[in-house]
């Protein structure tokens, strides 16, 4: 079994005092109102109906009877089992690995300096430059990507939309079709000051198949479409590089599979990522043929490369 994360910051973050009582099967035994649970002690187990009480707000705790005590998650944990910290961190995070992330942890740290683009662009589907990637014209559709052939920010690109992690739309990031443009300024245009290290490419849409599905990680948004088409849900970094934002996402999954392009950078960036994921997550790195990026494959030769991967997590 791979050690889960013992980061009590993060522990204490991602799990409530309310989650551990209903793990415990003591959540019952107390009643809720004006964002407080309140009753009898579970760690003196005494019976005064009042002596008990849960700021939900905050996540702290405090007996005000036979205890005198009070405390955060951590300090709830070690007190109903009488474990070492060490101990009780390890219940924490296997608790949390079970957990969807909870609201606060879903919401980006978007820059105050970023403004959204909320309003939906004509998109045209079906171009080469998709089937020739092997994407469908209703998967484009599903995943809002196409040419896009008025003026504006994404003139002579193939756009596709952005979303956070609760699905709210960010903008569009455009794939430049003019490769002078593209050796010049880069392949990809993203919105002026665009959080993008905090995004996971369509981690909203499957973000309710964890953590019992394997999630794969790719490096950009084709990726993910072939792999929808052959129902594996996947996310992309935009890139190559994992945040502490991004990070934090990918702490809902229990497996994840990292499905980079086959070149230089690539496989430097799969070594770097194993050891960034493997302390939460079991973590599996597939390999693609040298000089391939994952959309170059057809979607037998996808199937077969991630057929030694079990794509249901160990329960």
């Amino acid at each position: 079994m791979i050690l889960p994360n013992l980061d009590f910051q993060w522990l204490k973050r991602r799990v409530s005092i309310e989650q551990v009582l209903a793990d415990k099967a003591l959540l019952s035994q107390l009643r809720r109102g004006n964002g407080r649970l309140v009753g009898p002690c579970p760690l003196h187990r005494g019976d005064n109906p009042n002596a008990f009480v849960v700021s939900l707000r905050k996540n702290l705790w405090r007996c005000f009877t036979g205890c005198d005590a009070g405390g955060d998650v951590v300090e709830l944990v070690r007190r109903l089992d009488r474990k070492s910290y060490r101990l009780t961190a390890e219940y924490l995070a296997e608790l949390a690995q079970g957990l969807p992330p909870a609201p606060h942890e879903l919401v980006p740290a978007v820059s105050e300096s970023f403004r959204p683009f909320p309003h939906r662009l004509r998109l045209h589907p079906g171009v080469d430059f998709l089937r020739k990637k092997g994407i469908h014209p209703e998967t484009a559709r599903r995943f809002e990507a196409g040419l896009y052939r008025n003026q504006g920010f994404l003139e002579g690109c193939i756009g596709v939309r952005l979303h956070d992690a609760t699905g709210s739309p960010l903008g569009y990031a455009g794939r430049r079709l003019d490769s002078q443009l593209a050796a010049r300024f880069g392949k990809w245009k993203f919105p002026s000051r665009l959080p993008r290290n905090q995004l996971l490419f369509n981690f909203h849409r499957i973000r309710s198949r964890l953590p019992a599905s394997t999630l794969v990680l790719t490096e950009c948004p084709w990726s993910v479409m072939r792999l929808h088409q052959i129902d594996v849900p996947a996310v992309a970094l935009l890139g190559v590089h994992l945040s502490d934002r991004q990070e934090q996402l990918l702490r809902s999954a229990s497996r994840v599979v990292l499905l980079l392009d086959g070149d230089p950078a690539g496989t430097k960036a799969a070594a770097t990522l194993h050891g960034r994921i493997a302390p939460f997550a079991e973590v599996v790195i597939a390999s693609i043929p040298q000089g391939l990026d994952p959309d170059d494959l057809r979607d037998h030769e996808l199937r077969r490369l991630l057929s030694t991967v079990p794509m249901t997590a160990r329960s």
